[in-house]
């Protein structure tokens, strides 16, 4: 499991003013990935901004798919733009979601940036902050989308649903736990208690597209490829039905570099328990 570390509070100020820029710059170089969508831009005052340009709002899926951004609170590697996974699962969806990774060494400074700023990627995963962009207004309910997509609606009961309201009685994010939770144990365990939050943000051009895409990916066939690949490549199905990967395939599923080349799993993204 990964895990946010913070930082000295102090080194983090002293140093506040020289590492601003170089950690905006990079989200800069991370977001540009489409004309499509805003760009994360670093203001001179320290500030996170996303520029102004063509507003995505197809909702049928095309030749080319349709480019979201998600920023993270963790730290990751960033994948190849050609990742395998990752473009057959935009060839069924019709959606390729680039994700942007952070260090937490600077992690107080980058998320008081984007409140700041209220200029975000489509989708945010952040730490118990969460609650900031919400009283700022600056997530998408999923009330209605719940009711309309089956694949949001089976992550939960309608008590564990509940249990995700805020104060006006609402649904902005759900909560995803780095590693399964059975789901017999849900409410006692820790997955409707974490601390970071999964939400779709109002700088999201197209919401209806962006909540589709949750949907899609929690359907069998594209769990199947987050959680284990390619079937012959990534991973063997026994006679009985059950999946196993050999020495060779689990290897390479725990290399960094076909991870990068290969891997797409959508990690702080919603997932399903019984895949």
């Amino acid at each position: 499991m990964r895990t946010e570390r913070h930082g000295n509070p102090f080194i983090c100020n002293r140093l506040k003013l020289a590492v601003l820029p170089v950690v905006f710059s990079m989200l800069l170089l991370m977001c540009s990935c489409s004309s499509d969508q805003g760009v994360v831009t670093a203001a001179g005052d320290g500030s996170v901004s996303v520029s102004e340009s063509v507003s995505v709002t197809t909702k049928k899926i095309t030749e080319q798919p349709v480019k979201l951004t998600m920023f993270a609170m963790e730290s990751d590697k960033e994948k190849k733009d050609d990742n395998e996974i990752r473009e057959l699962i935009a060839s069924k969806t019709g959606v390729k979601v680039s994700e942007i990774w952070m260090t937490g060494q600077y992690f107080r400074n980058v998320i008081d940036g984007l409140l700041e700023s209220e200029k975000l990627t489509d989708y945010i995963y952040v730490n118990e902050r969460l609650d900031e962009f919400y009283e700022r207004g600056l997530l998408v309910a999923w009330d209605g989308y719940i009711e309309q997509y089956p694949n949001i609606r089976n992550l939960y009961t309608e008590e564990e649903w509940d249990m995700l309201r805020q104060a006006d009685g609402h649904i902005y994010s759900v909560n995803i736990p780095d590693g399964f939770v059975c789901s017999d144990a849900r409410i006692e365990g820790s997955e409707l208690t974490y601390k970071a939050g999964f939400a779709v943000t109002t700088s999201c051009k197209d919401p209806d597209i962006a909540f589709k895409f949750i949907n899609d990916i929690l359907s069998e066939d594209i769990m199947e490829l987050r959680f284990w690949g390619i079937k012959g490549v990534d991973f063997i199905v026994n006679v009985d039905g059950s999946y196993y990967r050999d020495r060779e395939m689990t290897d390479n599923w725990n290399n960094e570099d076909y991870e990068v080349e290969h891997i797409c799993q959508y990690r702080l993204m919603p997932r399903r328990a019984d895949v």
